[in-house]
């Protein structure tokens, strides 16, 4: 008989949420219990794991070179550089260990985790790129997170094969842009949100098909818009050529005036395109998917984020290169059939594992790559494995362990160094009262020695690669600097210096990407009574149509 929907209470923070029959059914198919933790819990669970942002500079504990690396020197982890982590050097058998049923697991993984040596940057592949994380055949990138295959890319996340693109937000196929976020195939463009097949446009959004447009919202293949008034070549490019981008303060009044503007714009209820039968926001080419978001190319799946070429998976994040039939995954790729994992890539059968890589069969490891039948970085027979798997599974029932993520703290990242402070921020009270590891980070200023910001904005091709040595302090209070490249391509696009941090600028982009969290809400045209999900929560300013009103208006 098919079990029905079933509500239940999350054990952790006593809300309810509901688990229904195709979920019960990717369960039993999995062989994983249902989850007591509600989907926003689990999230909070599995970011608490991944710092990407947040790096030190620290010597390798096995060569003693200098390095850049997530792990803060004062902390006790064994951090060795990629050059040595994936040499025979490591020998992660050495770091073995027996399972101990008068333990829970959890503590025995801990402990193993902080014994074997880990990557100072997960990265695969990357050619004089500094400060990526998490990146895939990068060229010459810069403080690029979650990236693939891009080129001179400065101050970027999720950004995928693209070029010359500074401070932008899950942009795909793209060359030289400048503060963009949720776009496919833009070129030389600024500050757009929600576009396609974009050139030379600046100030727009959810515009298809346009070139050189300027402050415009909900167009389809225009050339020559000014706030969505068409005018001629000649006309637009008259009024376009008085527009003083480069001045910092013509910038901020004009970025004021198109908010306002842009007010006239019709929202969808959701980025949903070519997703049939599909809820969540930024969604390409997916069917079946519920409940996710940026996320393209996948099918029958649930709570998917940042996810691409996916199929029946539900609770991962990160997780790229096809997997398939996983649960609870976490910055992988191309795993199947596996399950609370994180950093592990092309592998199959892994549970409960980190940084592992081109194996099988392997339950509780770390940092073991091309091998199989392991268990605590304990090497079996065959039948050995699947037999004490069994008995691990059955003790992990008993401690309430089996079918949950790794709990916070796992890591050793303190809370606000992890991506979860940025989805579910928490302060440093928040985290004392809940035993969460919070890590001091010594901020400090350069006072009168830091350079006055005002005496540049508006000469941005005087300024000389003397500059580059200049420290500079955000209203934060974090110090940083402008590179050489950042600096030419500033130079190319016509912009100023920005006066804020990579820090608080990705957080400004991260408030355009929009929550990830769904309402249910009616469309907000008059007389249409058209219901849907949609991440724009009820107090939000946007106007928010159905899919059939949407269409109406914008085509």
């Amino acid at each position: 008989m098919e079990k029905e929907s079933e509500n239940i209470i999350c054990q952790n923070c006593k809300k309810d949420f509901t688990i229904e029959v195709e979920d019960f059914n990717f369960y039993e198919k999995i062989k994983v219990p249902a989850p007591t933790f509600c989907p926003e819990c689990r999230h909070q669970r599995r970011l608490s794991i991944r710092n990407e942002r947040v790096f030190y500079y620290r010597n390798c504990d096995s060569c003693n070179e200098r390095i850049i690396c997530y792990y803060h020197p004062n902390k006790e982890q064994v951090v060795w550089c990629p050059d040595c982590w994936w040499s025979d050097k490591l020998d992660a058998f050495s770091f073995g260990q027996d399972f101990d049923f008068s333990k829970s697991f959890f503590e025995q993984f801990k402990e193993l985790y902080k014994k074997v040596p880990t990557l100072s940057l997960d990265i695969v592949n990357c050619k004089d790129s500094e400060y990526v994380s998490y990146c895939g055949d990068d060229n010459y990138c810069y403080f690029d997170i979650a990236g693939e295959r891009n080129e001179y890319c400065y101050f970027c996340k999720f950004v995928k094969y693209s070029k010359d693109c500074l401070d932008c937000s899950f942009v795909y196929n793209s060359e030289l842009n400048y503060e963009c976020v949720n776009c496919h195939k833009i070129y030389g463009s600024t500050f757009l949100d929600k576009c396609q097949d974009c050139t030379n446009c600046h100030f727009l959004y959810d515009c298809k098909g346009c070139i050189d447009c300027f402050g415009c919202w909900n167009l389809r293949n225009k050339s020559y818009y000014i706030f969505n008034k068409p005018y001629s070549r000649e006309e637009y490019q008259k009024i376009i050529s008085g527009f003083n981008k480069k001045s910092f303060s013509a910038l901020e009044n004009f970025k004021k005036e198109f908010k306002e503007q842009s007010k006239k714009a019709i929202t969808k209820f959701a980025n949903l395109i070519n997703c049939p039968n599909s809820t969540g926001d930024d969604l390409f080419n997916c069917k079946n998917i519920k409940e996710s978001f940026d996320v393209s190319n996948t099918e029958n799946s649930k709570y998917l984020f940042d996810v691409l070429d996916a199929k029946e998976c539900y609770d991962l994040d990160f997780s790229l290169y096809k997997p398939s039939y996983n649960i609870e995954l976490i910055s992988t790729l191309n795993l199947g059939n596996s399950g609370f994992c994180s950093a592990s890539h092309y592998s199959n059968d892994i549970w409960y594992s980190d940084k592992c890589n081109s194996s099988s069969d392997l339950f509780g490891c770390v940092a073991v790559n091309k091998s199989k039948y392991c268990i605590l970085n304990m090497q079996y027979s065959k039948e050995e494995y699947f037999e004490l798997k069994e008995k691990i599974i059955e003790h992990m029932k008993k401690t309430g362990e089996w079918g949950q993520f790794f709990p916070i703290g796992t890591s050793g990242f303190g809370y606000n160094e992890t991506v979860a402070q940025e989805y579910f921020p928490l302060t440093k009270e928040d985290c004392k009262k809940e035993s969460l590891l919070w890590w001091e980070e010594n901020i400090g200023t350069y006072g009168k020695e830091t350079i006055d910001m005002k005496l540049l904005s508006d000469n941005i091709d005087d300024i000389s690669d003397d500059f580059l040595k200049e420290v500079l302090v955000c209203s934060c209070g974090r110090n940083y600097k402008i590179v050489s490249y950042e600096l030419k391509l500033y130079q190319k696009l016509g912009l100023p210096l920005p006066r804020e941090c990579p820090n608080c600028r990705h957080e400004k982009r991260n408030k355009i990407a929009g929550t990830r969290k769904l309402w249910h809400r009616k469309c907000m045209k008059q007389g249409c009574q058209n219901e849907f999900e949609t991440s724009y929560a009820p107090e939000r300013p946007e106007i928010i149509y159905c899919e059939k009103c949407y269409q109406q208006e914008v085509y």
